[in-house]
């Protein structure tokens, strides 16, 4: 289609004008122009959509323009551009929108001064951009950054900022608490200069290794103060990296002093060592005491068995078969104790080898239940037992298994006065054997029961107690329990007797020792 020449520039003036409103819409500006020979006023279709008004309702004006501005910043346009007019230059201003409907919106204006040809000024022109989204996240940065120096400059920890290449840029005040020295003093020094030298290497190694792998770093470390001591210092490195390339840009730091918990952790473990060497002393001491009572012990009773079975003759005299008898079982009970002590000592020193095999679990307790019979007899206890099923396994160590029932029940029998009841039962609970021993005795007041499983532990100090024993019993069931692999719980109600139960897996494996 051809065109007249005659309205040939007409075209071009729509066409550049398309070409404008195109530009406005993609840089989202707006652009007024006020005409000072005339008078008149142009807004573009920008601009106007920018104020929210219709071109075909509202005439261009600018005193409608700076109603809409807010009124505190209404003198900074006239100052700007009246400095303007009298400088031949341009002017920039930024202004807030006036609207008490609609949020508060930022504006940044950009303008110049048109002259003729005699440097008379003809027209002011501006380029209008709404900065709204920009002023608010650069308000919310600034909010940020002073909620961020605040929390540093008051936290009692010492917070840094590190550049890419970890030289400092920023240093908390908690630097003069934690080191004794002032922030500028600190910000100025190399990286490492107060680095203990045996700690240095692991501080460089685990750095390089969180930074590579992109990873939060702890280390706890030594740094120097200002009067020459070393602080132990525990420190929490975070590395930051650009969002979209990935590329490293610093790191934040924030250390701790924890000299005192470093001194306290260095006091318990000398304790712990202190502790483990009294106790293994004391577990060499009664390993050896107990071998060399053993000795004199036998041959205490043996010769008082003989005495008592007039084995070579008649002694003569039937007290004489009784003291003897006496003997010899106050010798068996001192074999017993002895016997536990030096288990005890070898489950404490790490010593105490568990012999798995297969047994029958009926037959054993049997047998210890008619070892314990008789003393059930004359205290006048009712001693049962309950096997289900009757034929029931167990694979594992028979003498510590031997232990355990003995303990229990001479326990029970012990704390079960004329009239009472003592029940051992057995039963398959899953993969596992319930092993329950319960009386009807005296009974455990519920405070007492924590500690009771403890070495050398009674329901009673008092050194008259009429029960006797050495409060070794439970605390060498648990222990041995705890070998195989098992669990131990003790329940009782002072005045209506106890119940101890231990578990054990229907097999121990092979290896389990005392550790």
């Amino acid at each position: 289609m051809s065109v007249n020449p005659a309205h040939q520039p007409a075209v071009q003036l729509l066409e550049l004008g398309a070409h404008f409103a195109l530009a406005e819409r993609a840089a989202g500006i707006g652009y007024w122009r006020h005409q000072l020979t005339d008078g008149t006023v142009h807004w573009s279709p920008g601009l106007y959509a920018m104020l929210g008004l219709d071109p075909a309702e509202v005439l261009p004006q600018s005193q409608l323009l700076i109603e809409r501005i807010h009124p505190d910043d209404r003198t900074q346009i006239a100052t700007a551009v009246a400095e303007a007019i009298k400088g031949r230059k341009p002017f920039n201003y930024r202004t807030r929108s006036w609207n008490t409907d609609d949020p508060e919106r930022t504006f940044d204006t950009h303008g110049d001064i048109q002259c003729d040809e005699t440097g008379r000024v003809t027209a002011v022109i501006g380029v209008v951009r709404e900065v709204t989204a920009e002023v608010e996240a650069q308000r919310t940065i600034k909010d940020r950054e002073a909620a961020y120096r605040f929390i540093a400059e008051e936290a009692t920890d010492m917070i840094i900022r590190h550049d890419r290449e970890g030289s400092f840029l920023f240093v908390s005040p908690a630097v003069k608490s934690l080191l004794g020295c002032e922030p500028d003093t600190f910000l100025n020094e190399p990286r490492y200069a107060r680095v203990h030298a045996d700690d240095l290497a692991m501080v460089q190694r685990v750095l390089l290794e969180a930074r590579e792998s992109r990873k939060t770093a702890t280390l706890t470390y030594r740094m120097r103060h200002n009067d020459g001591r070393y602080v132990w210092c525990e420190t929490r490195v975070r590395f930051v990296f650009h969002l979209a390339t990935g590329a490293h840009l610093g790191a934040i730091s924030v250390s701790r002093d924890i000299t005192e918990h470093k001194h306290f952790e260095e006091a318990l473990h000398a304790a712990r060592e202190r502790a483990e060497f009294a106790s293994h002393t004391k577990s060499r001491f009664l390993a050896n005491m107990s071998h060399e009572l053993r000795t004199p012990l036998n041959a205490i009773i043996g010769f008082s068995d003989i005495l008592s079975r007039e084995m070579f003759g008649p002694i003569g005299n039937d007290r004489y078969t009784d003291y003897a008898r006496l003997i010899n079982e106050s010798g068996g009970l001192l074999l017993d104790l002895i016997n536990d002590l030096l288990d005890m000592s070898k489950i404490e020193a790490g010593k105490f080898d568990l012999h798995p095999e297969d047994f029958a679990v009926g037959n054993t307790i049997g047998a210890c239940v008619r070892l314990l019979s008789l003393r059930a007899e004359s205290r006048g206890v009712t001693l049962t037992t309950r096997v289900e099923p009757a034929d029931l396994r167990l694979f594992a160590d028979p003498r510590a298994f031997k232990q355990i029932l003995l303990n229990l029940v001479s326990n029970a029998v012990k704390f079960t006065d004329v009239g009472g009841r003592i029940e051992v039962a057995a039963a398959i609970a899953g993969e596992r054997l319930r092993l329950t021993v319960a009386d009807t005795g005296v009974g455990i007041p519920a405070e007492i029961l924590p500690r009771l499983a403890r070495p050398f532990e009674q329901a009673t100090n008092d050194p008259a107690r009429a029960h006797g024993g050495s409060g070794l019993g439970l605390a060498l069931v648990k222990s041995l329990t705890q070998l195989h692999g098992g669990d131990f719980t003790l329940e009782s109600k002072l005045g209506h007797g106890t119940t101890v139960t231990v578990t054990l897996p229907l097999r121990t494996p092979n290896t389990q020792r005392a550790a």
